[in-house]
């Protein structure tokens, strides 16, 4: 175990800095482009300790300071907390500053990939926005990926268990990689109107979702239809009905709860409110796939 002996870094560069030229906390923050609330917060917290003005009081801080602030954002920039920046330019030796890069390295490559992945949900949703020009009022035959999925609304209040408001808290951090998802469960003759979240499976394992409260749902064939309301606030059942009649007209069996997603939400001609959907209806026949 290495000894801790060594003299605090900032408080032994103080005592060698009472004759540079020194900087008030405003003419500080304007040399560096940093807010004073900031720099005073720094100060508050031991990563620089500015020198005193005999007769007032005031911080007056040195370039030795204004350098110490500087690598307090490079050490931000890539991750690391107050606690682990005032450590590493304060009290490590050359091993344990080495170690405490490699850390914050793995954790800037995981964020990294994680935004790839954000990025990837982004880029498919500007797809699916700009499909609605040739797929809208278009009901088609496919398969449904993979979802897992989370109910956080049931009509018009929100579910309150300690489990779905943490859980809703994970699902958004995760938009737009995550959808906005309606579902009407097959088992409900009345039709109630669910709203939740949902992401393809093989980007949630990819984002190692927390599937707490969540249900997966497993790939299936389903009929599909692109469809728009115009000043409803509410979605209804009703609303599928073009979907429902296809089901009937070819004799399609519902094999399952009926999914959905909010894809768009904008303003019309004569400020009418359009809002974009798209639903998949789970059949029972695979073969016309």
């Amino acid at each position: 175990m290495r000894r801790r002996t060594m003299k605090n870094r900032i408080n032994a560069d103080q005592e060698k800095t009472r004759n540079f030229h020194q900087y008030t906390v405003g003419e500080m923050a304007g040399l560096l482009s940093m807010s004073a609330p900031t720099i005073r917060f720094y100060d508050s917290q031991g990563a620089v300790v500015p020198h005193r003005d005999e007769d007032n009081q005031y911080r007056k801080y040195t370039v030795v300071d204004g350098n110490y602030l500087i690598k307090m954002k490079e050490l931000k920039n890539v991750g690391a907390s107050l606690q682990d920046s005032v450590r590493l330019l304060n009290d490590v030796d050359l091993e344990e500053y080495c170690a405490g890069f490699r850390q914050l390295e793995q954790a800037e490559q995981k964020r990294i990939e994680r935004q790839q992945l954000l990025l990837q949900g982004f880029q498919r949703k500007i797809t699916l926005i700009e499909s609605l020009e040739t797929e809208l009022n278009q009901i088609t035959l496919g398969m449904r990926p993979a979802l897992w999925r989370m109910d956080h609304q049931i009509e018009d209040q929100f579910r309150a268990q300690k489990a779905a408001v943490t859980a809703r808290a994970n699902w958004t951090d995760w938009m737009p990689a995550a959808d906005l998802s309606f579902l009407f469960s097959a088992g409900d003759p009345e039709h109630a109107l669910h709203w939740g979240f949902a992401m393809e499976a093989p980007l949630a394992e990819a984002l190692e979702l927390d599937k707490q409260d969540s249900v997966y749902y497993p790939a299936v064939p389903c009929v599909r239809m692109v469809f728009c309301t115009h000043n409803e606030v509410f979605l209804r059942y009703e609303n599928l009905q073009p979907a429902l009649s296809y089901l009937e007209k070819h004799a399609f069996a519902l094999a399952g709860d009926i999914l959905g997603r909010s894809i768009a939400r904008v303003m019309g001609k004569d400020n009418t409110i359009i809002h974009y959907y798209d639903v998949w209806l789970p059949i029972k026949d695979r073969e016309i796939l």
